[in-house]
């Protein structure tokens, strides 16, 4: 016994106490130990994030000091951009046309006429956020001179060519920064040097505005300016002279008018052009609200209608004279035996016949060279006349234009003129009159706007066969609206007239810089509408 215990209990006891002991103080080292990895993992960590600060904080001045530079760099080049920023006009001088008072003046309307631009221009950037009051202004003219002249002399709008050259010449010395240019003769001169311009501008950061004027009269510049719709810098402005056609007006771009700088209404000898998308129509001279006038002469006439074996109803009455634009009095209708009381004739007579009491009728000339009677006194007091009533003209076919489903207008086939002498005479009327051509639109619509001012031939006689082969001829040659030509009499093709073209890129259609690949599939050449001359809307054809 020890202390009155047990020894054997209390050696357990002591036991249990030293192992508790060693449990806990083996705990109380992992735990120290536990404590001293996690201190040197969260030191070394300080000191990389110590070295990754460092890091930062040269970054930092690095950066600001670049950002800064930056800075700099772009305010000096914000300003130089504003300073050398400048506005172009570019102006389609075949279609739009300064004022006639600025073109009678040549020497003081050419300085007018630019003054009058400029201060067009400027006032317009004023509400555009380009309104520096001296930001430069450069104006552009390109158009044929020569055609130009002409077709201003010919309206009465000047009297001589030379007056015209005058006013080009006077315009570009009246500012710096104006040209007129004469681009010579070519349909497409102008037109290619104006979308050239256009292209250079509108990717040059310096040029704020655009001002394209001449080119809404038609739709030439259509295809082209589908290329800038959707810009964000807005630089295009469209400047109407004569109306704009409507295709230009869905691409969104403003449209404005200069009426105290151009002309708003077309020469007297220009005839209006449009070229229809799918969704356009073609144009058509407007239709005659009425019949023409008519001449009307009504005429009594007294016969005594005899007949005889060898009277024919078609000997009756003389055809009438074609009326003209001034009404001339009727001709008088002579019948083949007209009532007498001459015992002469009575006599001569072999064989006489019941005379037939008197007749009135009315004779009425209509326009188209038609005479008809009156049926209400042609019967007069008897059951029996010979009455002849001439067979009005037929109808004149309205002319048609056929488009498929992509809008495209499709051409009726060719066909090749036979092979007769008239090829070889042809030919050589054609050597004849070298260097100068057949005019089209004299020997294929029928007349030229240019009259005798025209310099190509109309004097040269052909013959119906050799006016084929000139047609044909023509029909190889590509139409300069393309497929969106709305002409009725236009004589030339608007796609590959070959049914299976084997020329390759040989052919002049196989691409072309306005429309491109004019080469039509067998589908592309079924068409969907026909537009009819002097119709509003198209048929639809199944």
């Amino acid at each position: 016994m020890l202390n009155g215990q047990d020894p054997t209990s209390f050696s357990s006891e002591v036991s249990t106490r030293l192992s508790h002991y060693f449990q806990v103080d083996s705990e109380r080292q992992a735990f120290i130990h536990n404590i001293l990895e996690k201190y040197e993992a969260t030191t070394k960590k300080i000191k990389e994030l110590e070295l990754d600060l460092d890091d930062q904080r040269k970054s930092r001045v690095a950066y600001q000091t670049q950002a800064m530079n930056l800075d700099t760099e772009v305010q000096r080049l914000g300003h130089q951009l504003n300073r050398d920023a400048y506005v172009v006009v570019l102006i389609d001088g075949d279609g739009a046309k300064f004022g006639d008072e600025f073109l009678r003046d040549p020497i003081g309307g050419a300085e007018r006429a630019a003054i009058r631009l400029k201060q067009a221009v400027r006032e317009n950037l004023r509400d555009t956020g380009v309104g520096q009051d001296d930001i430069p202004i450069l104006a552009r003219v390109y158009a044929n001179l020569n055609d130009l002249s002409k077709s201003l002399r010919l309206s009465r709008i000047i009297e001589f060519d030379e007056d015209m050259r005058l006013f080009a010449e006077r315009f570009t010395n009246s500012r710096a920064d104006f040209d007129f240019v004469n681009v010579g003769k070519g349909k497409e001169n102008a037109d290619s040097k104006i979308r050239r311009m256009l292209s250079h501008y509108h990717k040059n950061i310096q040029c704020k505005k655009i001002f394209l004027a001449g080119c809404c009269h038609d739709n030439g510049y259509l295809h082209d300016l589908r290329d800038y719709t959707g810009s964000v810098d807005n630089k295009i402005v469209l400047l109407e002279t004569t109306p704009a056609e409507p295709a230009f007006r869905s691409l969104g771009f403003p449209i404005l008018r200069f009426d105290d700088v151009f002309r708003s209404e077309p020469l007297g000898n220009e005839t209006k052009h449009s070229y229809p998308l799918a969704v356009g129509r073609p144009r058509s001279p407007p239709l005659p609200l009425g019949p023409g006038p008519i001449a009307r002469p009504t005429q009594s006439i007294q016969q005594k209608m005899i007949s005889t074996p060898t009277t024919t109803p078609s000997t009756i009455f003389s055809p009438p004279e074609r009326q003209s634009s001034t009404p001339a009095p009727a001709p008088t209708p002579t019948p083949l035996s007209a009532s007498v009381s001459s015992p002469s004739r009575s006599s001569s007579t072999p064989e006489q016949h019941p005379v037939q009491p008197l007749r009135t009728a009315s004779i009425v000339s209509s326009g188209n060279g038609g005479t008809s009677i009156s049926y209400a006194t042609a019967g007069g007091m008897s059951d029996f006349q010979n009455v002849t009533v001439k067979t009005p003209k037929p109808k004149k076919q309205p002319k048609v234009v056929l488009n498929n489903a992509d809008g495209y207008r499709i051409d009726p086939p060719t066909v090749h003129p036979p092979r007769t002498p008239a090829q070889s005479s042809y030919q050589a009327k054609f050597q004849a009159i070298k260097p100068s051509v057949f005019c089209n639109d004299y020997y294929l619509k029928g007349n030229c706007k240019w009259g005798v001012s025209c310099d190509k031939t109309h004097d040269a006689e052909l013959t119906p066969p050799e006016l084929a082969i000139h047609r044909y001829k023509a029909r190889t040659s590509l139409c300069p609206s393309g497929p969106y030509c709305s002409d009725y009499d236009c004589y030339l093709s608007h796609h590959c007239p070959r049914p299976a073209c084997t020329r390759g890129d040989q052919c002049p259609f196989y691409y072309t810089e306005k429309f491109g690949d004019l080469h039509l599939t067998k589908e592309g050449l079924q068409p969907t509408t026909k537009w009819i001359e002097g119709s509003a809307l198209p048929e639809h054809i199944n």
